[in-house]
């Protein structure tokens, strides 16, 4: 019997030590994830490759509506990919404001979302010169509460297509360079000044911008929308959770805005994702074309992909280019990681990756 006892013992022990050297799973390779936001502006195959060896697939977005033929090149190339890799890479287009004025605009437009459509494009994406460009004949800025974009709505929302809205930017921009909460904005607005309207007071401010895209959002109630970059309510939780509230149909992405979560008071941050979980969506607004260079950006989006998957996930005291000074991480459950990197996008944005 001792000797059996004895067995036993140093069996358990190999059980023990046999468990303690497998190494741990890594979630982040395990589960499926989609990043929300990209833009792959190349015929190249190597993003798509490399999101399919992190688990990723890439939801890649035509944006700016200024250059019809600009927008028809870029639509050609995310089709490309989306043939090529159909479970990896899905399509959301735009359409072009030229002649917004012209009594044909309307037709036009609508006749090249449906042939998108039937080209495999998923959502429509609307860019921030709609309310900060776009004016019309006698020098108004065109707004997306526009009677004329209504028809426009009503055929994405007709045809079950979700609207991928960009309207309006960080709070931060309406401030001066050194006032603005996180080190991005402050870089980007040095370097695009004409979209810095701390500069330009003469444009619609910042409340307009979010006054119109409410008010989209009340008209077209049946519409699923997604706001871009935390619906420009990045800058307070708070505010972001009444629009969320008010409009059942209405989703955001993080895309480049993460960093604010990282500023706010982190438990207040996690209780807000947490309540919220299922309209949230994870995305980056990484960008690729043919002139860039592919491995700094691969490198790029390796890092961003791990960092933020960190900060979401463990409760690592961290630091980040974009943020002053240091954050604690989220540790959100696998539940919740797995909504916000995968099954809102799913959700929100019918008809991917089929």
């Amino acid at each position: 019997m001792k000797i059996l006892n004895h067995i036993a013992e140093l069996f358990l022990m190999l059980v023990i030590l046999t468990a303690c050297d497998k190494p741990k799973k890594d979630l982040f390779l395990q589960i499926p994830k989609i990043d929300a936001h990209v833009h792959i502006y190349t015929r190249d195959n190597t993003f798509p490759e490399f999101a399919k060896t992190k688990n990723f697939r890439l939801l890649s977005i035509v944006t700016r509506a200024d250059d019809t033929k600009k927008i028809r090149d870029r639509f050609d190339m995310a089709v490309y990919q989306k043939k090529k890799y159909p479970k990896t890479v899905a399509v959301i287009t735009t359409f072009s404001m030229e002649n917004f004025e012209s009594p044909d605009w309307q037709q036009k437009v609508l006749d090249q979302l449906k042939a998108d459509f039937d080209a495999g494009a998923i959502a429509v994406k609307i860019w921030k010169d709609i309310g900060m460009v776009f004016r019309d004949s006698i020098g108004n800025f065109i707004m997306i509460d526009d009677p004329r974009f209504d028809p426009i709505l009503d055929f994405i929302e007709l045809q079950d297509k979700t609207l991928l809205a960009h309207l309006g930017e960080p709070r931060n921009c309406w401030l001066p360079l050194d006032s603005m909460t996180v080190l991005s904005d402050r870089g980007y607005f040095k370097e695009n000044p004409q979209y810095h309207m701390y500069l330009h007071p003469e444009y619609p401010s910042y409340d307009a911008q979010i006054a119109a895209r409410d008010r989209m959002l009340a008209k077209h109630p049946n519409l699923r929308v997604v706001g871009a970059h935390l619906g420009s309510l990045e800058w307070n939780v708070d505010e972001l959770a009444k629009r969320l509230d008010k409009y059942p149909n209405f989703a955001v992405d993080m895309a480049a805005r993460i960093c604010h979560f990282q500023v706010q008071n982190s438990d207040k941050v996690r209780d807000f994702i947490i309540k919220y979980q299922d309209r949230l969506l994870y995305g980056t607004d990484f960008g690729i074309s043919d002139k860039a260079n592919i491995d700094a950006r691969k490198q790029w989006l390796e890092e961003e992909w791990r960092n933020d998957w960190k900060y979401f996930s463990t409760d690592s005291v961290m630091t980040a280019p974009a943020v002053p000074d240091s954050f604690t991480g989220l540790k959100l459950d696998e539940k919740v990681l797995r909504k916000i990197y995968f099954e809102n996008a799913v959700k929100w944005y019918p008809g991917a990756f089929r």
